[in-house]
């Protein structure tokens, strides 16, 4: 007896653990989730960061071309300058040195030209000085170009390197995100579970009441990536468009865009029942069409890469209904 009794409690404690479990790796994918999301921001900050940081380098990069160009040219002019100034000396040189040699020059023209040639000496001094100036200030341009092209040389290698480590984080992050969804929808279809059992537990206990209807309805949509039920509607997850169908037979009462919901379908099914349709959908049924139990009201809209949500519920005398007892097979029949 005491062995049979150790052996239901272990077995019970299996089966709690198997419950837990898929939530307490949830609890860990979330958070693993948030921390990826927090780094991904990090790194594309710091990648904005870096790239206006390269930007700029690359403005510095082209004024400083720009003045490095305008000084070369004035250092060609200077060249130039200095070279005009040494034909020039030279030229008074020549002529100094024939007057001096020519008995009849008079000592005044021997003056005048010394006092010409002393001229032309510093100008020529004058200029090579400019020009000394010129190359070194070129030389100081050039320099911290280098620098500025090798810092962006390394900025470049900084920004690739952030990059890459931004996409191995994405992958991470997505996988991670992935599993967290499939997660999410373990616990949710475990917790539904847990709940129908418990309703049905309490229904069980409960007269049957014949006034009640004895029916249920079929999912409007066949590839779902997954499902939340709140304690009136439904909503489906999916992810590629596929067609909606009617759940039952009915009348459609109202098919189009609704201000501030969205597009809608409505349909009557009797005894006073109805079922809502919400979500980004392409109607293509009318007001006043009869349907029947799986024809086709619209097919879903997937505009973008992240699931999409289409909202189903049930209303009774215009009153919600706890609608995913209605898709249950024995849901409804024991209410």
């Amino acid at each position: 007896m005491k062995f049979c009794l150790i052996l239901t409690l272990l077995l019970s404690f299996e089966a709690v653990a198997a419950i837990r479990r898929p939530g307490d790796e949830l609890v860990r994918y979330r958070s693993e989730v948030m921390q990826m999301g927090a780094r991904l921001q990090t790194l594309e900050k710091e990648i904005n960061n870096k790239n206006n940081l390269y930007l700029s380098s690359l403005q510095q990069i082209k004024q400083f071309e720009a003045d490095v160009k305008l000084y070369r040219d004035e250092l060609k002019t200077k060249h130039k300058e200095v070279q005009r100034s040494q034909v020039e000396n030279k030229r008074i040189l020549q002529s100094y040195l024939l007057e001096s040699e020519n008995d009849t020059t008079e000592p005044w023209q021997r003056k005048v030209h010394m006092q010409l040639l002393k001229q032309a000496q510093d100008k020529l001094r004058t200029k090579e000085t400019e020009l000394s100036s010129f190359e070194l200030k070129v030389s100081e341009f050039d320099a911290k170009l280098a620098v500025l092209r090798l810092n962006e040389e390394e900025l470049g290698a900084v920004i690739k390197e952030l990059e890459e480590r931004k996409k191995s984080a994405m992958e991470t992050y997505l996988s991670k995100v992935e599993k967290k969804q499939k997660l999410e929808s373990v616990v949710q279809s475990q917790k539904l579970k847990k709940r129908i059992a418990v309703v049905k537990k309490e229904l069980s206990r409960t007269p049957i009441v014949v006034s009640k209807p004895d029916r249920m309805f079929s999912r409007p949509v066949e590839d779902y990536v997954s499902f939340t039920a709140s304690p009136k509607g439904v909503t489906f997850k999916y992810q590629a468009a596929q067609p909606v169908k009617a759940v039952a037979e009915g009348k459609i009462v109202f098919a189009g865009d609704l201000s501030a919901y969205g597009q809608v379908v409505l349909i009557d099914h009797g005894s006073e029942i109805r079922t809502v349709l919400l979500g980004k959908m392409n109607i293509r049924v009318k007001k006043n069409d009869m349907v029947k139990h799986g024809d086709i009201l619209a097919y879903t809209l997937s505009d973008s890469k992240e699931a999409q949500n289409l909202y189903f519920e049930v209303r009774k005398k215009n009153t919600a209904q706890n609608t995913i007892l209605w898709l249950d097979q024995n849901g409804v029949s024991k209410i």
